[in-house]
């Protein structure tokens, strides 16, 4: 489904005024309140490039995810319709490793509490009161993996004295049909609580021309459930929310570019085959008939806030585990190589403490100390037909030749002639931080602020690579095999600051300049092993072999805004000018020599580039958003790459999207026609750049129509993907056997309809 970048419009910059004496119990009309900065504040007067959207907008644009969320904020791309969240990138930084071993470059909050890693972050948006995306490091702020951005989604809560519901409805093409609501039941004077629930299902829209009339593939069913529980009385405000998803859903599905003849002609001589890619550029080839992406996911939170008279004190404490398991065919052929299969499981626990001054005067503080655990354990396999081994990968005549020259022994064919190397890890983290934020209004409109966190990472991580099946050996994935597992454990550290001066000289007007650094602890790779002494081909690992270390990251970022409400809020503005230098980004590559998945540090990354959003409202009738985004990133060690869009992150260099929307009351009773759109220039989307394939600028529309009965009645009919363009999520450069691929494909034009009915008082 096409998200549209236009959320991040939905801002508006009112100003509370020249000096905030005393922060606003509600904000000015329109005007989204964040806490983004762990205190309630209009988003016009927060010195940070937030994007903010608030629950009826969550809705109207019907997110599945946390991940939809990111479409929708200048500067965000990657966001894909599976479970995996590796390709999520901010101003072009994404975490690129897919293992374990390492932490994402982005932080995904939900009510306070880190969502985790692939597997366990991404989960349904439904009963949402507020989403933020923020752009840059935030580790003072929010701590742990949030070097480049990070999301924050705070959900509905429970209200005293009062009972509602919410019920709502949908169906479309491709057979999809999605239902969720909520109901608020108040206990008595002091106890509320609030019930919520979502299901999806829809079928797939692409078809497999290795199998006709199968399914279509990218069929998604989702089911979603949260209870929350709140007690208040005098100084004490508490709730408790327990949480469960059940996903089930396909893996993305690979396409094989024809056009790579050094790979597809290689892989033809070798195996006296013609492979030919079937179908059109919204279809696939695979042998993999049912690609996975199915996760449950538990999670229980409990906050607890206590009204100090000088200070808020907090404790947030959460629990969180998952299963996962994940298929796919990256080769983006017919023919049976490159399936990957992942199956992971995992727990994450963490607890903060928070003080946070009372609102009012000229200085505004927090202090907090946080901590972590998690475990985390997966089993990877990835399976190829062993004529493929030999022939191709090997160059020998037969399987049997292999092995009588690299062994001495006969071939053994496996029963289905399937090649399958696994490998298991563990990761074992704990972590603890400690913070502090102030800011100062040393003049009427001139502010200072600065905070710093210290950060401590430990992982004892360890690495499992048994012998196969296979009378081939350990000869594909890995050329080696360990006696169980091998262990190390490593500790790192590092420091964030952060800085900024704020300037009003309009009550309408706000202007920031900050500078921060952020942080992400090193790792261990999940495919590589280092040893103390050559390791013997195809052999037992020598003693004292470990996994293989990478180190921490930094970055140095600087950021110029300007954020304006003006013409009695007619016209409101933000812009943003950033600067960054990376130093050591962690990057996985697969290294053709070993045939193995690398994470290194590269030496530096430098990025910059301008953010600009704009909304237009000239009449009652009409309001214009849209925005703007250019970024610009150098890498140093980017493996010789030689073409005119190497040397970069994989980001767009341009991007803009907009909404349109004519509201015609009738009434109590008003209709509605919006246009989105969304325009995104080319990207380079693989770190090896082979020019084999890209993705292309891309332009889409959508197409919505809606109608409101007074306040609790609302009806939308949308046309998605309007002009029925093609484009994809991403792109895969591949070599040495692995054909370049694309993957993501979008969905086809299709329509459907939602209604949404409130009830309560």
């Amino acid at each position: 489904m096409l998200k549209l970048d236009i959320a991040s419009l939905a801002f508006t910059l009112a100003a509370s005024g020249s000096v905030p004496d005393e922060a606003p119990e509600t904000a000015p009309a329109e005007e989204i309140v964040v806490t983004a900065q762990h205190r309630r504040e209009p988003i016009g007067d927060t010195p940070i490039a937030i994007s903010a959207f608030d629950g009826s907008f969550v809705d109207r644009a019907r997110l599945d995810d946390i991940k939809d969320l990111v479409a929708f904020a200048p500067g965000f791309a990657g966001a894909s319709d599976d479970s995996y969240i590796e390709d999520l990138a901010v101003r072009g930084i994404a975490s690129n490793d897919y293992g374990i071993g390492g932490e994402p470059s982005i932080g995904i909050f939900k009510d306070g509490i880190h969502q985790g890693r692939t597997g366990s972050a991404v989960t349904s948006l439904y009963d949402i009161e507020r989403g933020e995306a923020l752009r840059g490091p935030q580790g003072v702020l929010f701590g742990r993996n949030a070097i480049s951005g990070a999301i924050s989604v705070i959900t509905r809560k429970p209200e005293f004295d009062r009972w509602s519901g919410v019920l709502a409805a949908g169906y479309g093409e491709p057979d999809r049909r999605e239902f969720d609501g909520a109901v608020n039941i108040a206990l008595g004077s002091n106890w509320a609580m609030r019930a919520a629930g979502y299901l999806l299902d829809t079928d797939g829209w692409i078809d497999n021309a290795a199998t006709p009339g199968h399914d279509r593939i990218m069929r998604q069913f989702k089911a979603a459930g949260r209870v929350a529980l709140r007690y208040e009385r005098g100084a004490l405000n508490a709730w408790i929310i327990g949480e469960h998803e059940h996903r089930r859903l396909d893996g993305t599905p690979y396409r094989a570019a024809n056009a790579d003849r050094e790979v597809i002609d290689a892989i033809d001589a070798a195996l006296g085959t013609q492979i030919v890619v079937r179908g059109d550029g919204r279809s696939i080839d695979s042998d993999l008939l049912n690609p996975r992406d199915d996760g449950d996911i538990s999670s229980l939170t409990a906050q607890a806030d206590l009204d100090l008279g000088f200070a808020t004190l907090t404790g947030i404490a959460g629990y969180r585990g998952h299963r996962f398991t994940y298929e796919e065919d990256y080769d983006g052929t017919a023919e049976p190589f490159g399936t990957y299969r992942q199956f992971q499981s995992g727990t994450y626990a963490s607890g903060e403490l928070r003080l946070v001054s009372r609102p009012g005067g000229p200085l505004s503080w927090t202090l907090g100390l946080s901590a972590y655990r998690e475990t985390v354990q997966a089993r990877y396999t990835d399976e190829a037909n062993e004529r493929y081994i030999c022939l191709a990968g090997y160059g020998y005549a037969s399987c049997d030749d292999l092995t009588q020259d690299l062994f001495g022994t006969a071939y053994v064919p496996s029963p289905d002639g399937m090649f399958v190397q696994p490998n298991s890890a563990i990761n074992r983290a704990t972590g603890l931080s400690a913070y502090g934020d102030a800011n100062y209004w040393v003049m009427t409109r001139l502010q200072i602020g600065a905070g710093l966190r210290y950060s401590l990472d430990y992982k004892r991580f360890a690495l499992d690579v048994p012998q196969t099946a296979s009378s081939l050996g350990n000869i594909w994935t890995f050329t080696y095999h360990t006696d169980g597992y091998v262990e190390d454990a490593r500790r790192w550290q590092g420091l964030t600051p952060r800085m900024y001066l704020r300037w009003k000289p309009d009550e309408h007007v706000s202007v920031y300049a900050s500078v921060s650094r952020g942080y992400k602890a090193g790792g261990f790779g999940t495919f590589t092993l280092e040893a103390p002494a050559p390791i013997d081909d195809f052999g037992l690992v020598p003693a004292g072999t470990r996994p293989d270390a990478f180190n921490s990251e930094t970055v140095w970022s600087k950021e110029l805004g300007i954020k304006a409400s003006l013409a009695q809020g007619r016209l409101h503005f933000d812009i943003v000018a950033f600067d960054y230098l990376y130093s050591n980004l962690q990057t996985n590559f697969y290294n053709t020599e070993t045939r193995a998945q690398e994470v290194i540090n590269i030496g530096e990354v430098r990025g910059h580039g301008v953010e600009a959003a704009l909304m237009v409202r000239p009449t009652h009738w009409f309001d214009l958003r849209t925005s703007l985004t250019w970024t610009r990133t150098r890498t140093r060690g980017d493996r010789g790459c030689a073409l005119d869009d190497c040397g970069g992150l994989t980001n767009p260099e341009w991007a803009s999207n907009g909404v349109a929307t004519f509201k015609y009351p009738l009434g109590t009773d008003a209709a509605t026609l919006s246009l989105e759109w969304m325009w995104q220039g080319k990207s380079r989307d693989s770190w090896d750049w082979r020019g084999i394939v890209r993705r292309d600028p891309a332009l889409a529309a959508n197409l919505l129509l809606g109608y409101r009965w007074g306040e609790r009645v609302e009806a939308n009919v949308y046309v998605q993907n309007l002009f029925d363009k093609l484009w994809y999520q991403g792109a895969l450069n591949g070599g040495d056997l692995d054909p370049a691929s694309v993957w993501g494909v979008s969905q086809p034009r299709n329509i459907g309809i939602n209604v949404r009915i409130g009830v309560g008082n």
